[in-house]
């Protein structure tokens, strides 16, 4: 399957400026309630757009009252959806149109999926909310890979799920202590099928285009732990109410940057908000689409992976933030000749748990430069220490400071610099087990990743035995295991080190067209054969193949046409399969071989065109 990139930077500001947003309005400074559901919210601050953007606005609100509503002929497909009423507790009447899984079985549970229609399609006919999306659900395979109950209510033809209420030149969002009319029956719905129907509530899911898109928003601020997962297309919200459910919110948001009828600065507010909260979430906008983005949001291949893989937990630990702040120590773990290499440790401030899975992380710079403390490895240290991890973040020894690493440079070095990084992470990996107590970290979920450099010490760090490694190394406990493996940009001089009895859990991120560490097994930066630094290199893709033939778990995340920014992308962009690596396979134990593919734009000058990518299109 093909995902596409998130477009992460919207127009209307800098790289600079999206890689260093303005802080967050916190909880306190908005005077926001403990309460868990229904609040009576008065925000302290309006957002003031511009009389361009109260127009459009007014025409959003206006165009619906202009237009007939748009019906849906009689279709044998969309007979599927069962027809029924609500009698709300107002005495007025809610239509919906309700899909069962195919072999519906009271005994069993399934997920829940609410669809909330656009302004266009209110009334009481019970048909015209069907117009977008209803297809979606009815395709067979869907219906056989997703089992779901999907619900489609429909808004009264005088009201709308949320009220925008323009004051001059600026625009309110209100939020009330009850949610307008149509939208508190959507409520009592809500309810009362999961009194009557077979319905996981781990598992109840909201999606919500235009004026529906609004309301998911609201329906996330006034139940922040009631919905799995949320989609918005060519809507938005207000972002000072983010902070009610940012750290429980798995969200994949979409808009048209052309919608000239809801302004996609609503949603890149949005997006940016939750994203400083640390909420799972991700943004697509289409450069070329207009208001009606649910046509290309609704044919993307990962949305229905993505959206049914989320489930809600009683505890929450490492799915989604429990936490508020993070400590961060520094601890020297090596003496290298009067270098001190040390690691910096996040844990969850405030955390009475003390057997806590955790991750060691090894930075990349090509052995001559790099980080632990940069601000993409600290802000995902952060981010996981908040779910409830241990994360490590070290230093090494840079052996190629001042030095090419590239096709001048003896491949013996290369190999003697891969050890000496692969002796510092066992010296830390030792630090870590001996002070697992104090840490609170359980010693059998200690996790391995790296980026890059980092990566390939990382790999054979795995791999290598005390054999392959110079007489005198650090040496590991005789059982110890890595419980995972998470390589960004790696690879390993030889693929038959990877055997069943030291193959671990492994999460690959490559680019196809990477020109320094090759994808699949090419020579380190493509050097030729006659070249000084001539070493034969196996990626990601060479090597989930050998723990497919050895019967061992992978997940590989195959960029197609992607580079070497993979070494550090997934760390702010692809969180979501980190963490559903971490829970699903580590923690787990899930056994999976999976391969997910990314689509982007772009062509090898260096890099392996692989198979696996035809057909795949951005």
């Amino acid at each position: 399957m093909a995902y596409p990139l998130p477009n992460k930077r919207p127009p209307f500001r800098s790289p600079q400026q999206y890689n260093n947003p303005s802080p967050s309005p916190s909880c306190q400074q908005n005077n926001l309630p403990n309460a868990p559901h229904i609040y009576t919210f008065t925000p302290p601050h309006i957002y003031t757009f511009t009389h361009l953007h109260f127009y459009t606005f007014l025409l959003l609100l206006l165009l619906p009252l202009l237009l007939p509503a748009q019906t849906t002929a009689p279709d044998p497909e969309l007979a599927l959806y069962e027809k029924r009423l609500l009698q709300a507790a107002d005495g007025q009447l809610l239509p919906y149109r309700i899909l069962f899984p195919e072999g519906y079985e009271r005994g069993r549970r399934y997920p829940l999926l609410l669809f909330l229609h656009a302004a266009g399609e209110r009334g009481r006919d019970n048909e015209a909310q069907l117009a977008h999306g209803a297809r979606l659900f009815l395709d067979r395979k869907t219906r056989k890979d997703y089992p779901a109950i999907v619900v489609f209510p429909q808004c009264a033809p005088d009201e709308y799920w949320t009220p925008l209420s323009p004051e001059g030149k600026n625009w309110n969002f209100p939020f009330n202590a009850n949610p307008q009319p149509s939208l508190q029956r959507v409520v009592e719905l809500l309810a009362e099928l999961e009194k009557k129907e077979a319905i996981d509530n781990q598992r109840i899911y909201l999606m919500g285009i235009s004026m529906g898109g609004f309301a998911a928003f609201e329906l996330l601020a006034r139940f922040p732990r009631r919905f799995a997962a949320a989609v918005s297309v060519a809507g938005g919200g207000n972002p000072l109410l983010a902070p009610l459910y940012g750290s429980n919110a798995n969200l994949w948001i979409f808009h048209g940057a052309k919608d000239n009828v809801v302004p996609p600065a609503y949603s890149r507010q949005m997006n940016e908000a939750l994203a400083q909260l640390g909420a799972n979430v991700r943004y697509t906008e289409y450069p070329e689409e207009k208001h009606e983005s649910w046509k290309a949001a609704f044919a993307e291949e990962g949305l229905l992976p993505w959206l049914f893989a989320n489930r809600l937990f009683s505890k929450g630990r490492y799915k989604r933030a429990l936490f508020s702040k993070v400590q961060k120590d520094t601890y020297p773990y090596s003496d290298k000749n009067g270098v001190v290499l040390e690691l910096d440790v996040y844990r969850p401030q405030g955390d009475a748990f003390r057997n806590r899975a955790a991750l060691l992380y090894v930075h990349g710079g090509g052995f001559s430069g790099g980080r632990r403390d940069e601000p993409v490895h600290v802000q995902f240290a952060e981010k996981l220490a908040r779910m409830g991890f241990v994360v490590a973040s070290m230093s090494y020894r840079l052996t190629m400071k001042g030095q090419s690493f590239g096709c001048t440079q003896p491949a013996a070095n290369k190999i003697r610099t891969f050890q000496a990084a692969v002796q510092d992470i066992h010296e830390a990996t030792r630090y870590l087990l001996d002070n697992h107590e104090k840490l609170g970290i359980d010693p059998d979920k200690l996790v391995l990743a790296g980026s890059s450099a980092g990566a390939e010490a990382a790999v054979h760090a795995v791999f290598w035995q005390d054999k392959d490694l110079p007489p005198g190394s650090p040496k590991l406990p005789g059982r110890f295991r890595y419980a995972g493996l998470i390589s960004l940009a790696g690879a390993i001089v030889d693929t038959s080190l990877i055997t069943p009895g030291r193959a671990v859990p492994t999460l690959l991120f490559h680019g196809t067209c990477d020109p320094l560490i090759p994808y699949a097994s090419a020579s380190h930066h493509f050097c030729q054969p006659g070249d000084p630094g001539f070493l034969l290199l196996h990626g990601p893709y060479s090597i989930a193949r050998r723990l497919r033939n050895i019967g061992s778990p992978f997940f590989l995340a195959t960029s197609c046409n992607g580079q070497h920014e993979w070494n550090s992308l997934p760390l702010s962009d692809y969180t979501d399969d980190i963490l559903s690596f971490l829970n699903e396979d580590v923690l787990g134990g899930k056994f999976r071989q999976l391969h997910l593919r990314y689509a982007q734009e772009g062509k090898c000058e260096k890099g392996f065109d692989t198979v696996e990518c035809t057909g795949v299109r951005p």
